[in-house]
């Protein structure tokens, strides 16, 4: 998505979420500001998270990831970060 992010993962080991965010984060802006060469903030300073409690939940969530490229831009022919196009056509 052109201004947000969507990842689905659970932290291994002894890693912590808000770590594991700010690698993230802090490598991405990083590589943004040096390959387009513009400074400032990229991110904003907080995220939204929540704990999947259930496989139907795990699927729902899921599910609305992968959807949701082709709820931005419903003309897109392919998306490259998803082996399929839309769950609705797998």
């Amino acid at each position: 998505m052109n201004d947000h992010v969507h990842v689905l993962f659970t932290p291994a080991g002894s890693h912590r979420v808000e770590d594991l965010i700010h690698t993230w984060k802090s490598f991405t802006a990083n590589f943004l500001q040096r390959t387009t060469g513009r400074p400032g903030s990229v991110w904003q300073d907080e995220y939204f998270d929540r704990i999947i409690r259930d496989d139907d939940e795990l699927l729902e969530k899921a599910k609305y990831i992968v959807d949701n490229p082709w709820k931005r831009w419903p003309d897109i022919a392919d998306y490259a970060w998803v082996g399929f196009k839309g769950s609705s056509e797998a």
